[in-house]
């Protein structure tokens, strides 16, 4: 009889394309006929994934969901990580992407000012047109379409979170750009939580993966109680290289999404 671990990490080499999904899909079977309910694709080697290897994925996140499993992808490659943003892969599944080299967060000048201002009200209801503003905020500074797309992603993780820890499913956002980073702060009013920077976030099926994505996508996170009152304070920073001649200067400004 063959035994499977209940978790298991599965090396994807190469492509996942109609040619190669017959023995990937062949594999993950066996798996879960074996009795394995988590499994892990490391797609760090994956160079394109087309419709035929999107579907896999997605079908093997079904049918180990009916065994009450989870399906996980780790160190997605920015393009792969494109196309799961295209086909919606990482609004179902846990996507994780590859680690990027992160640049030092030294602290900032004194007197520095900043280039603008956000602030968000955010609600479950608005939340997406709180990450398309911001959005549309990160592309007037230095940074790729890869970076945007990291930034927004791990900003989207910290709204996330304050609207599953405050009463009343809200919180606020507060961003300001500085002329080498970006600096975001996620705000709720819940019990307050804070964990150190070199300290392992433990992972379940429901939680733990939000703290460890946000870690690899931008360069500094920080998550603390509230100085005063309850609540949690979450603080990314994402340093860039100014290019003066790319970065648009837009006054401060406030800006609330209401329901």
């Amino acid at each position: 009889m063959l035994i499977i671990s209940d978790g298991m990490r599965v090396p994807v080499h190469g492509d996942i394309d109609v040619a190669t999904e017959p023995g990937l899909r062949r594999h993950l079977a066996r798996l879960i006929e074996g009795g394995c309910t988590r499994i892990t694709l490391d797609l760090a080697d994956v160079d394109f994934v087309d419709s035929t290897g999107a579907a896999l994925i997605l079908t093997t996140a079904r049918s180990l969901r009916r065994e009450g499993g989870l399906l996980t992808l780790e160190n997605v490659p920015a393009n792969v990580l494109r196309t799961f943003k295209l086909w919606h892969i990482a609004d179902f599944i846990p996507v994780v992407p590859r680690t990027q080299v992160k640049r030092a967060v030294r602290p900032l000048s004194r007197g520095a000012v900043p280039r603008w201002h956000l602030g968000l009200l955010i609600e479950g209801p608005t939340l997406g047109e709180a990450r398309e503003r911001l959005r549309q905020m990160l592309v007037t500074l230095p940074l790729t379409e890869e970076e945007i797309f990291d930034v927004t992603l791990a900003a989207g993780e910290a709204m996330g979170n304050t609207i599953l820890h405050t009463p009343g499913a809200t919180g606020k956002l507060s961003v300001t750009a500085y002329d080498d980073r970006v600096v975001i702060e996620a705000i709720d009013d819940g019990p307050g939580f804070s964990i150190a920077d070199d300290e392992e976030v433990e992972t379940t099926y429901e939680h733990g993966r939000g703290i460890k994505m946000m870690r690899m996508l931008v360069d500094s996170v920080d998550i603390s109680k509230k100085r005063f009152g309850s609540g949690t304070v979450a603080t990314l920073t994402k340093i860039f290289a100014p290019r003066p001649e790319q970065v648009a200067t837009i006054p401060v400004e406030a800006t609330a999404l209401e329901s």
